[in-house]
């Protein structure tokens, strides 16, 4: 009996361990399954479009005025009475025209005055030039020829003495008298041609200072000529009155403020542009300017280059220049203060690297566009420029862009870096945006809602 149980025993515990083996078998597929079921993958559907390679015009719009060529205070060169002002504040002159008046009673007069003085120099030196006075030069005549007869007369009585005392009828003092004699001749002859040569140089001097005295008073003559003239102020150019500095009645000495005007027959237009134009100025092809106010267009294409000069100073604030353009020949009715619109052509960039408008995002990280890697966004920065037909002029600094690049365009706003994208449109166009132009279609008459 106890072998039937064990033998018993051993059965049912075989047969239960088939059945678990059976059970466990047919129940381990269906927890896996359950345990590690598949996860759907996260798209973003997004439209893909190509960068374009442009030709553009290099062209900046900038607003400016005009501006005189030429400013100026006049001021008075004498000093004196204010006796006339001629000219009102916004009065047009021409060169010449008369701007005011000091009171000229002074410099006559003294001009006068130093004319006479001129004239009796002129009549002094005159007679200095004739030589000695007849009476003088007749005085010293006859002193030489007194010397020379008595000098003659002394060798005479000399020679008459020395015979008589080689025949003794007169004493050896006889002698010594007449060589004495003689002696004095001399002497009085030597002081009288000398007297006459002291004449005649004394009178050469005197010419010489006349000559001199005469020079002065010309140059006086001349500048007091020089200050009459300068009595009469006038406008050094075509330009327009500004302001008044003096009234009339007033002293104005050498120097002081009289009016300040400005040129007008030659005009310049000032303009503010970025700094990144300050190099291509003097390759500049065309300038075009509008003045509203008045209508007025006009442009200049020639001798660009030496009609534009860069003022120093910057603006701090923009960082952009101010550059000045002379206007040659301008229309007679602009002036100073006229706003001006201007566009300033550099010629054509080739092959300029441009994205459709509806690609460029603002982030965190400034302006970026996304294309299109492995299925999934990838974001590239760039700096946008101008518009120019609903496409937008970049920088690419990372050099990612290519002409096979795909560029996400509708749905570029909503993905971000990694994001998994799917093509909504597999065959994207070069001249894609969803700007583009195209054809309106006629509204029908009665449209059904």
């Amino acid at each position: 009996m106890v072998e039937n149980y064990i033998r018993k025993s051993k059965y049912i515990l075989g047969a239960s361990l088939v059945l678990l083996a059976l059970l466990f078998c047919s129940c381990t597929p269906k927890e896996e399954k359950t345990a590690k079921p598949e996860k759907k993958k996260f798209a973003l559907p997004v439209q893909v479009g190509k960068v374009v390679y442009r030709d553009i015009s290099d062209e900046v719009r900038t607003v400016g005025n005009i501006q005189a060529e030429r400013r100026v205070t006049i001021t008075s060169e004498i000093r004196g009475k204010v006796a006339r002002i001629a000219v009102e504040e916004g009065m047009r002159v021409k060169a010449g025209d008369l701007i005011a008046q000091i009171d000229s009673r002074e410099y006559e007069l003294t001009l006068e005055k130093l004319r006479a003085d001129f004239s009796a120099s002129q009549n002094e030196y005159k007679k200095a030039q004739g030589g000695l006075r007849p009476e003088d030069k007749e005085r010293l005549d006859a002193q030489t020829r007194a010397g020379q007869s008595s000098l003659d007369l002394a060798k005479i009585e000399l020679k008459r003495t020395k015979k008589l005392v080689e025949e003794k009828v007169v004493a050896k003092s006889a002698l010594d008298s007449a060589e004495d004699k003689l002696r004095q001749a001399q002497e009085g002859l030597i002081a009288s041609q000398a007297e006459q040569s002291a004449g005649m140089k004394s009178r050469t001097e005197d010419i010489e200072k006349l000559e001199s005295e005469m020079q002065a008073i010309r140059k006086q003559v001349e500048v007091a000529e020089l200050n009459l003239s300068k009595v009469n102020i006038v406008a050094p150019f075509e330009g327009v009155i500004i302001a008044k500095d003096i009234e009339q009645g007033a002293i104005a000495d050498s120097g002081m403020a009289i009016v300040r005007m400005i040129g007008s027959s030659r005009l310049k237009a000032v303009l503010e542009m970025p700094q990144s134009y300050r190099n291509k100025l003097k390759k500049m092809k065309t300038a075009r300017f509008l003045a509203k106010e008045l209508g007025l267009k006009f442009e200049y294409r020639s001798n660009l280059a030496g009609l534009v000069r860069v003022i120093p100073d910057a603006n701090i604030f923009s960082g952009n220049i101010k550059v000045q353009i002379d206007l040659p020949d301008p229309n007679p009715a602009m002036f100073p203060g006229l706003t001006l619109e201007s566009t300033l052509n550099f010629g054509v960039r080739k092959k300029v690297l441009h994205v459709p408008a509806v690609s460029l995002v603002i982030s965190e990280k400034g302006t970026v566009v996304y294309i299109v890697k492995d299925k999934k966004a990838h974001l590239v920065p760039v700096k946008a420029f101008k518009e120019h037909d609903d496409f937008v002029e970049i920088k690419d600094f990372t050099h990612q862009l290519n002409a096979d690049t795909d560029l996400i365009l509708r749905g570029s706003g909503a993905v971000f870096p990694g994001a998994n994208v799917f093509l909504t449109n597999p065959e994207p166009k070069t001249s894609f945006s969803s700007a583009s132009k195209a054809p309106r279609k006629t509204p029908a008459k009665n449209p059904k809602t």
